[in-house]
C-alpha cells in the first residue's frame, strides 16, 4: 500500500510536468529546430560555452521607460574569451546588439548589455503587440588563437508576459513645465 501511494505521488508529479516541444523557427534564408518546454525555449550551449540568459531587462530614468537586452554565457573552463558577438537574426538582416572586445568572466561568467532603447511603440513595437513574440538571437565567441563557435537561442513572450512587463515599466511619467 505504501509503495502504490508513493506511485501514485510520483506519478502526479511526471503528469504535471510540460513536454518538450521541438518548434522550428525561420532564420535568415533557413530554418533551426529549437526545443521548448512550456513558453520557455531550452538554453543552447555547445562545447565551448552554455547561454545563461538571454532576455530583456528594463531601466527607468527622468520619467522616461527603456528596455535593453541582456545576455549571459557560461564558459566551459577551457575556454578563453576574445571576443563576444550577440546578434539579433529574428529577421533577415542581423542586427549587432554587442560587440564586446575585452570579455571578462565575472562569478564564471560573461555578461553583456544592449544599447538603451526608448519603450514606445515606434521604437519596440512587437512589445506592445496582443500575440506571442519570438526573438533568436546568434551568440558567437572567439578565442585568443582564432577558434570561433556560435550558439542560436530563442527567447519567447507571450502576449501576457509582454502586458506584464509594460505593467512592471509602469507609465511614462512628464515632467512638469519649469518656470
Amino acid at each position: 500500500m505504501r509503495n502504490t501511494i508513493w506511485l501514485v505521488i510520483l506519478l502526479g508529479f511526471v503528469g504535471c510536468t510540460q513536454p518538450e516541444v521541438t518548434e522550428q523557427i525561420p532564420v535568415g534564408r533557413g530554418v533551426i529546430s529549437f526545443k521548448r518546454i512550456g513558453n520557455e525555449f531550452v538554453k543552447a550551449e555547445n562545447d565551448r560555452f552554455a547561454v545563461v540568459e538571454a532576455g530583456l531587462t528594463t531601466y527607468r530614468t527622468e520619467g522616461k521607460n527603456f528596455v535593453r537586452w541582456q545576455f549571459a554565457i557560461r564558459p566551459r573552463p577551457e575556454t578563453q574569451l576574445a571576443v563576444v558577438e550577440v546578434e539579433d537574426v529574428t529577421t533577415r538582416r542581423p542586427v549587432l546588439l554587442i560587440k564586446d572586445e575585452h570579455p571578462q568572466i565575472e562569478e564564471l561568467q560573461w555578461m553583456g548589455q544592449g544599447q538603451l532603447i526608448r519603450a514606445t511603440p515606434s521604437l519596440v513595437p512587437w512589445l506592445f503587440k496582443p500575440d506571442d513574440t519570438t526573438h533568436v538571437f546568434r551568440i558567437t565567441v572567439m578565442e585568443p588563437d582564432g577558434k570561433q563557435s556560435s550558439v542560436y537561442q530563442a527567447t519567447r513572450y507571450s502576449a501576457d508576459a509582454k502586458t506584464k512587463f509594460r505593467v512592471l515599466m509602469g507609465p511614462e511619467l512628464q515632467r512638469p513645465p519649469e518656470g
